[in-house]
């Protein structure tokens, strides 16, 4: 048991370690701090809310166009169940690649920026660079506009159970990151963003004391 919290203790010092820096970084550069995070409550619910219409447009979409020729499997079987936590677990992994693939390519400093962590059983992705609202918006975004558009274009092509749980599933888990991503938005032009570590949300960064909004 001790082993156990020394190696999550440590994990979470790897993690953080870079972003402490970061923020000093920042700070001494004459920077204004401003945490902008979501606590995990609100970021499933209003995640969910903001995937919503995707997931309805879509769905009755299938239901009033492609439902005909669509290749249906037994909703309760056991070959459903794995099929759903395969198609979970492969898009939780593809998922976080693409925050981090996004915010390789449109950031200064690439991979070397990028830190992939494991929490609660889940893999993580965080950016440890500040970034503009563009650079950031382009990692955050990713994994709607390649997983949740590309599921939603496989369902057009090939409908059915297979292809409705993968776009429910990737808009679904996207939902946070459309949140995210509102919010930053709403920053004034000029700011630096810093993903944070650990939380849903970012840290936003002003040279002036701006008027920020979550």
């Amino acid at each position: 048991m001790a082993t156990r919290k020394k190696t999550r203790q440590s994990a979470e010092e790897a993690v953080d370690k870079p972003f402490q820096a970061l923020q000093r970084e920042l700070q001494e550069a004459g920077y204004l701090e401003q945490d902008i995070t979501f606590s995990s409550a609100r970021a499933i619910i209003v995640g969910f809310l903001c995937a919503l219409p995707f997931v309805v447009l879509f769905g009755v979409i299938y239901r009033l166009f492609l439902i005909d020729r669509a290749q249906l499997s037994d909703a309760g079987g056991i070959a459903f169940y794995i099929m759903v936590l395969v198609i979970v677990a492969v898009s939780v992994i593809i998922h976080e690649l693409l925050h981090g693939l996004g915010w390789a390519i449109f950031g200064k400093k690439g991979w070397t920026a990028i830190q992939f962590n494991i929490s609660a059983l889940m893999p993580t992705c965080t950016c440890q660079a500040a970034l503009t609202k563009r650079q950031y918006l382009a990692g955050v975004l990713a994994p709607f506009l390649v997983l949740g558009l590309g599921s939603a274009i496989f369902l057009l092509i090939y409908p059915g159970t297979i292809s409705v749980v993968t776009m429910m599933v990737n808009f679904v888990a996207a939902g946070a990151d459309l949140m995210i991503a509102v919010s930053v938005c709403r920053q004034p032009n000029d700011v630096l963003i810093a993903d944070h570590p650990s939380q849903a949300g970012y840290v936003a960064y002003g040279k002036i004391d701006a008027s920020y909004k979550k």
